[in-house]
C-alpha cells in the first residue's frame, strides 16, 4: 500500500489529536483517587497516547485499504501500521516534552 503525502499528513493530525489528549490523561489519573502505583507517571500518559494513535491510525489506514480496494493481506497491513509507527516515532521527542510540561 502506497502511503501518500495526504496519509502522512492525515496520520499527523491524528496524532496531533493524540496528544492534544495529554492534560486529559493527568486528569484522569490524578482524578481518579486510587492508589495506581505507577512507578513513572510520563511513561504512562505516553503510553496512554501511544495507544490512542495506533488505534487511530490503524482504523484510518484500514479503511484506506478498504476504500480503495487495495488486498487486505497481511503484508499490506504490517507496510501500513510501519507507516503509521514512522510518523509516530519522528514526533516522539516532541511528545515527551508535552508531557514533561504538563506533569508540571
Amino acid at each position: 500500500m502506497e502511503i501518500t503525502p495526504e496519509d502522512t499528513n492525515e496520520l499527523e493530525n491524528l496524532l496531533t489529536i493524540a496528544t492534544d489528549q495529554i492534560p486529559r490523561y493527568f486528569n484522569l489519573i490524578n482524578s481518579a483517587k486510587q492508589d495506581w502505583q505507577i512507578k513513572d507517571i510520563n511513561e504512562f500518559v505516553f503510553g496512554m497516547v501511544f495507544e490512542k494513535y495506533i488505534h487511530d491510525s490503524g482504523q484510518y489506514l484500514s479503511n484506506k485499504i478498504i476504500d480503495n480496494n487495495q488486498p487486505n493481506t497481511i503484508e499490506s497491513k504490517m507496510e501500513s501500521y510501519n507507516a503509521g509507527i514512522d510518523v509516530f516515532t519522528n514526533k516522539v521527542p516532541e511528545i515527551k516534552r508535552t508531557i514533561q510540561e504538563a506533569s508540571l
